[in-house]
């Protein structure tokens, strides 16, 4: 049984890594079809807490650099050629580069955010490099969990099961340790659906972990 979950997750891996390079074109619906339409509302839910010079690790197609054409100090970064094509529809100021190995000097933002992350988020060497580019005083932003209501969420629900023999969870912790952050998580409201909120900002000192 373990090795046929073993096999199983690494073909969904596959075919997510697929949907974000040779099939990037198809993204906008199949994101559309497993959010009931309100994809691009729950990536745009961080705009309003994202605050002066501005990362955005894993841009995809541009949904959250179109919302910020207007300010110049965003920049949108994917390891997808395929996915900063689309985005380039909306922004020039878009990087292809690994989140692991960030391009920027240290403290080059003060905000970092990341909407519906892949895996990569999770490598210790991408939190480190998240903290490295963050001022002092700078904040680390993820939106994620988005789940609809309603039938079309139970439907949604049973779909992720299937496809990460997992279920949600309706208990969340109030506070996630994130490698040198800590992170605040709150469910917003989006219409009749709703979204994870992480927000946080790396420990000064070792004494506050």
């Amino acid at each position: 049984m373990k090795q046929f979950v073993f096999f199983y997750q690494q073909i969904v891996r596959w075919l997510f890594h697929r949907l974000y390079h040779e099939l990037a074109w198809s993204y906008d619906l199949i994101a559309w079809l497993v959010s009931g339409g309100y994809w691009q509302r729950w990536v745009l839910a961080a705009v309003p807490v994202l605050r002066g010079r501005t990362l955005e690790l894993g841009c995809g197609p541009g949904y959250l650099q179109r919302a910020l054409a207007r300010r110049a100090d965003v920049i949108g970064l994917d390891l997808s050629p395929f996915m900063l094509r689309r985005a380039a529809r909306f922004s020039r100021r878009l990087i292809r580069a690994d989140a692991r190995r960030l391009p920027f000097a240290d403290a080059s933002f003060d905000t970092v955010c990341a909407t519906f992350p892949a895996e990569y988020i999770l490598d210790p060497n991408t939190q480190a490099e998240i903290r490295r580019v963050l001022t002092a005083d700078g904040q680390l932003v993820i939106v994620d969990g988005g789940r609809p209501e309603g039938w079309y969420g139970r439907l949604i629900d049973a779909l992720y099961r299937l496809v990460w023999l997992r279920r949600h969870t309706d208990e969340l912790p109030t506070v996630v340790e994130f490698g040198d952050f800590r992170l605040q998580v709150q469910r917003v409201r989006v219409g009749n659906s709703s979204v994870l909120m992480m927000m946080g900002k790396p420990y000064a000192t070792e004494s506050e972990r």
